[in-house]
């Protein structure tokens, strides 16, 4: 196993090359038979739609096949699923069938579609999965590191609370790839830690309104909180403590516009609110049709891309670079500035 550095302009990118001994041949074998002339037809398998940050992640994407040299050299194709192991499979198989140049996946299951992937990978149609990633030996990867993710946020937890107080842990969506990684990042921290107590899981799936109401049902049944771990959703939970009325509390999350500014409220801190920002950055679908398109034309590219995430507090929190009053609350945040790509609102806001 070999690590080596890419430069980034914001967001720091971990290049790992695995060998895959005993897995027939590489996922490059692929790339190397593919045709080097464009156009390339290349098909987004996308597990779920339900929220902002998938919403973002699509329109970076179309933004950023709309800009040169992509706007010449590939034909983006987009197709949803239902959050449905079974239904992705099929909506890759249509894929395969169709001989498209290649698919970037966000994945319903870490390993339900390395089947699929197998197959597509016969017929020389590179697989790149990023966010939700596949265990296939036959795909690559783009993606933060989901399991530090949950490190982070937790160290920062437990040390804000002096290793003592109950938690309410936010998760995404039930069974996906990033929630178990994040969750298993997390728990991994708290249980070296006997006065941390888990009092609640709620699943918010990464959705500001969906974890709003979740927390007003929590809050009702728990009236001692020292804190909440979030994947996503975070600015809801926020607003489910003002609705309640209970005092806020140290919150771990993720990079939504409405959690990193009342990261900076004041009037938010003087009632009780300090927290870490997490980021995921959305543009990992544009950063995985990039090399989904040098694997076409024959590059030889590492397996695995480790994108570093954003960690931000109050102190770093800047107006206008990483945190926006101008643009909706549910916006994530690093949609600009991921090893060199750089999107602006209204792309992130619209796809154009």
């Amino acid at each position: 196993m070999t690590y080596s550095k890419i430069g980034a302009t914001a967001v720091g990118v971990t290049v790992l090359a695995m060998g895959l001994a005993g897995c027939g041949s590489s996922p490059s074998s692929a790339a190397a038979k593919a045709s080097t002339k464009g156009p390339y037809t290349i098909a987004l398998s996308n597990s779920y739609i339900g929220n902002g940050w998938r919403v973002e992640m699509e329109h970076v994407l179309e933004a950023y096949s709309h800009d040169a040299p992509y706007n010449h050299l590939v034909k983006l194709q987009v197709d949803n699923s239902s959050n449905s192991v079974s239904a992705q499979v099929s909506s890759m198989d249509n894929m395969i069938s169709a001989h498209v140049s290649a698919i970037i996946v966000d994945a319903a299951s870490p390993a339900g579609l390395n089947q699929v992937v197998a197959q597509a990978h016969q017929q020389n149609i590179p697989v790149v999965s990023f966010d939700n990633t596949v265990t296939s030996p036959y795909a690559y990867n783009v993606d933060i590191h989901q399991f530090q993710f949950g490190v982070i946020g937790a160290t920062w937890l437990v040390k804000e609370l002096h290793g003592k107080g109950n938690i309410i842990m936010n998760r995404g969506v039930a069974g996906s790839p990033v929630d178990i990684r994040r969750f298993g990042g997390a728990m991994s921290v708290f249980k070296k830690y006997p006065g941390i107590h888990i009092i609640d899981q709620i699943y918010g799936q990464w959705d500001d309104a969906v974890t709003q109401s979740q927390f007003a049902t929590a809050l009702a049944s728990y009236p001692n909180i020292s804190a909440v771990w979030s994947e996503g959703g975070t600015y809801g939970a926020i607003q489910a403590f003002l609705s309640a009325g209970r005092k806020l509390v140290p919150m771990a999350g993720e990079a939504s516009n409405g959690f990193r500014l009342a990261l900076i409220n004041r009037k938010y801190q003087a009632d009780g609110l300090t927290g870490i920002s997490v980021g995921d950055p959305p543009a990992l679908s544009a950063l995985a049709l990039k090399y989904a398109t040098a694997i076409i034309q024959g590059k030889h590219e590492p397996h695995h891309i480790w994108i570093q995430p954003p960690v931000l507090t109050a102190k770093n929190i800047k107006v206008g670079v990483n945190a926006f009053p101008n643009l909706p609350m549910t916006v994530f945040d690093d949609f600009t500035g991921v090893a060199g790509l750089n999107f602006t609102a209204h792309q992130m806001e619209t796809g154009k």
